[in-house]
């Protein structure tokens, strides 16, 4: 650590652990809900099931009897499903059933019908299974594993390490919804509605660990992988970039449509791999702070084997980590970024 970097890590400490404290983990019922119908007209297709629990028992055994539901028929025999982000809708939707959506999402969850004939098979399933009675039934097993997993992130230390990297002094909450029944993938959560204004918000999956050999008796061990909690608020630091600079960056977009083992992308595909590109360069980096270097350069060397430009950018960040001074803020950097990725010769 270099000694102006420690001085303007010792500015803003008071911070730091500002935003150590303001982390708040829970189960939306909402999004429980989404994942619980999403999960039970899919399972049994997907290749990647949810991770073995006495909570996953339990939903296969409550909804047993409505497993020919017609709402779960009408979603299995559409043309094309959702994303594993689809439950992320809950937190815009009406508080109390029948629900709706009551704030409109930044992100397109439901793609696979109109949101509204979505909503209206959802609703049906949840009146007839009584749905609510098993998420209430519940809810003590869900703040018990909310609990264990906001130990872990915060005993972690990694929120102030994030912090630190990205410099921003805006008061913001970390907002972590966990998803027991998502053994796929974890997803940030954007959106300017006054009512998360002030929330840095993102899904969190169950992943599952196979060494571990989880059966329907393993009891819930929700711990937050730390490379996953930093990728995720990554995207919501970085989310700016692109639109601040969309024009520029779209001049060479043909830098982020190639991958390493040569495969050239949909040319629609090059925002979402420039977001991932830079997302996990900065991911590394704190990992590197937080870790070492060691563990940074295995976190490079796992993205480069997708992202060409990776290990280029993460070595380019170098001139940001010794020049905090004038870097306060990663937004003070972007113009550095655009310039590199301009002047950039594959």
């Amino acid at each position: 650590m270099t000694i102006n970097f420690f001085r303007f890590y010792l500015l803003l400490l008071p911070t730091l652990l500002w935003a150590q404290d303001n982390l708040d983990i829970k189960v939306d019922a909402r999004m429980e809900a989404l994942s619980i119908f999403y999960t039970l007209a899919t399972a049994d297709t997907l290749d990647i099931k949810p991770t073995p629990s006495t909570y996953y028992r339990d939903v296969k055994l409550y909804f047993e009897p409505f497993k020919n539901h017609e709402s779960l028929n009408w979603y299995r025999n559409l043309d094309a499903w959702d994303g594993y982000d689809m439950a992320s809708l809950g937190l815009f939707l009406s508080g109390q059933y029948p629900f709706t959506i009551t704030i409109e999402p930044e992100v397109k969850y439901i793609r696979s019908s109109t949101p509204e004939t979505f909503l209206y098979q959802f609703n049906k399933f949840y009146k007839d299974t009584d749905m609510y009675s098993f998420i209430n039934k519940h809810k003590k097993l869900y703040q018990s594993v909310c609990q264990s997993a906001e130990d872990t992130v915060k005993t972690s230390g990694i929120l102030n390490n994030i912090q630190s990297f990205y410099g921003t002094t805006v008061e913001s909450k970390f907002v972590i919804y966990l998803d027991l029944l998502n053994n796929l993938g974890s997803n940030a959560i954007s959106s300017n509605d006054p009512l998360f204004i002030k929330e840095r918000m993102f899904r969190l999956a169950y992943l599952n660990d196979e060494s571990k050999n989880l059966t329907d008796e393993s009891p819930v061990v929700f711990t937050p992988y730390i490379n996953v909690v930093t990728h995720e608020i990554s995207h919501l630091f970085l989310k700016e970039f692109i639109p601040k600079y969309r024009q520029r960056l779209y001049k060479i977009r043909h830098l982020f449509l190639t991958t390493s083992s040569g495969e050239v992308l949909n040319e629609s595909e090059w925002e979402n791999e420039l977001d991932e590109l830079l997302v996990r360069v900065c991911t590394a980096h704190i990992l590197t702070q937080k870790f070492g270097n060691e563990k940074g350069i295995e976190e490079i060397n796992n993205q480069a084997k997708h992202f060409k430009l990776a290990k280029p950018l993460y070595d380019f960040f170098d001139s940001y980590l010794s020049n905090r001074t004038s870097f306060k803020e990663i937004d003070t950097f972007y113009p550095e970024i655009v310039q590199f990725l301009e002047n950039y010769k594959q």
